[in-house]
């Protein structure tokens, strides 16, 4: 019977972190119907309570349980182990002893090791050494890294990926980036995003049940066409920084819209219900602001629909389905809207987005949040929609490509699973 560790994703928060972790389980149980897995966490209480299957263990990746727990605690199991004191080995915390005692370790990072994001390297490292400590294979499933043009980062990504049994880069630039490392244990080739491959019965939690039919009963009886916007927390965040609202310009595209005939559904690829106050993996408290303002215009009357709950990436797919089109600017809501063959228009801040966009000959629908202009958005979605039947062919041809892409991933992890712990 397998174990399989991951790390770097949740089930709760960031839902493309979470189309990222339930994909992976799904099509690992696909072939092993019977594993056990090990969820390392940044929400471990919250992810435990939204887990029901006795398969499944919840386990704390926070940085502090990281550092206080986690990285000692291998230390220390690793030691005993060499010493063959399996008997004090026990008494180590399950968190140490189920990594080590994992067929593999599979990091779903969604970004790590990049120059400008200094602050995150410390996790970066951290949640792959116990595995090290503990001789368990590791393998970074697609993901964007790099460049390492910073001497820390280049240092830390060096000696920290070239420990790893098998990097998966999400797109050329990153390929090109870890080549630049001269790593021997990069993919030969970029693969496509393991979400790709999500399927509906791949949900491990069930959330808002209720709340979820009445928003969907409501758009099904709604006449007008219907344009899915969903914004992001992290860009929002940015925005302020920068001095250039993101806010506004949504509520003014969305001004237009209702203006031109349209409704509006905001939807969130992020979400934390409990913890409106912060943006940090929330894209509500974004959605509620714009509401806010839109609405208030419109004495509350204007046809804008909006999810102010906690809802899963099937939930997610579900209200996006009864969208025409779909404007994001979170990464694996336009893998979503492109998985389900719709046509997306992407707001979006790095390379990774052209990238993915670029390979469903779809380039021209991406844009750089700074430069956001509602005229220019508004002139994208009639174009958009006018050439519908042909942009859906687009993502049509290329989806198959994109699912062969990404199940290279566990054609590599399926055999080196097959080949056992032992064999490395």
């Amino acid at each position: 019977m397998k174990t399989i560790s991951i790390i770097a994703a949740t089930v709760s928060g960031n839902r493309g972190a979470e189309a990222m972790l339930t994909t992976t389980m799904g099509r690992i149980r696909d072939r092993y119907p019977e594993a056990n897995f090990n969820i390392y966490t940044y929400y471990p209480r919250r992810d435990q309570e939204l887990i029901n299957d006795s398969r499944i263990q919840v386990y704390s990746a926070d940085p502090l349980y990281l550092v206080t727990v986690l990285l000692p605690c291998s230390l220390l199991l690793m030691l005993l182990n060499s010493l063959r004191l399996k008997v004090l080995a026990r008494l180590i915390p399950e968190s140490a002893r189920s990594l080590g005692s994992s067929d593999v370790l599979i990091d779903l990072a969604g970004v790590a090791f990049i120059d400008g994001r200094e602050k995150f390297l410390p996790y970066n490292v951290l949640t792959l050494v116990p595995a090290f400590l503990l001789d368990t294979p590791v393998v970074k499933f697609s993901q964007a890294a790099g460049p390492f043009n910073n001497p820390l980062n280049h240092f830390l990504a060096r000696h920290t990926l070239s420990r790893i049994d098998q990097i998966f880069a999400r797109g050329a630039t990153t390929h090109q980036h870890l080549q630049s490392l001269s790593l021997d244990n990069c993919y030969v080739e970029p693969v496509a995003d393991v979400a790709f491959l999500h399927q509906p019965q791949d949900m491990i939690s069930d959330e808002s049940r209720q709340q979820l039919a009445a928003l969907s009963n409501r758009l099904q009886r709604e006449g007008r066409e219907l344009i899915g916007i969903c914004p992001s927390s992290v860009l929002a965040a940015m925005s302020q920084r920068q001095d250039n609202s993101y806010h506004h310009q949504i509520v003014t595209l969305c001004r237009q819209l209702l203006a031109q005939g349209y409704a509006i559904l905001l939807y969130p690829n992020a979400t934390r219900k409990d913890e409106m106050s912060k943006l940090r993996n929330n894209d509500l408290p974004v959605i509620r602001d714009i509401v806010n303002q839109v609405e208030g215009d419109n004495n509350g009357s204007a046809p804008i629909y909006y999810v102010d709950f906690d809802v899963n990436t099937p939930g997610i797919k579900l209200l996006m389905s009864y969208c025409r089109l779909v404007m994001v600017s979170r990464f694996h809501a336009m893998i979503a809207a492109l998985a389900s063959g719709q046509p997306v228009i992407v707001l979006g801040w790095s390379h990774k987005y052209q990238e993915v966009m670029d390979y469903f000959k779809l380039g021209d629908l991406v844009f750089d949040f700074s430069q956001l202009n509602s005229e220019l958005m508004m002139e994208t979605i009639r174009h958009t929609l006018d050439n519908e039947p042909s942009i859906c062919q687009k993502i049509k041809k290329q989806q198959e490509h994109a699912m062969a892409s990404a199940y290279k991933q566990f054609a590599y992890l399926f055999n080196l699973l097959d080949q056992g712990k032992s064999c490395k």
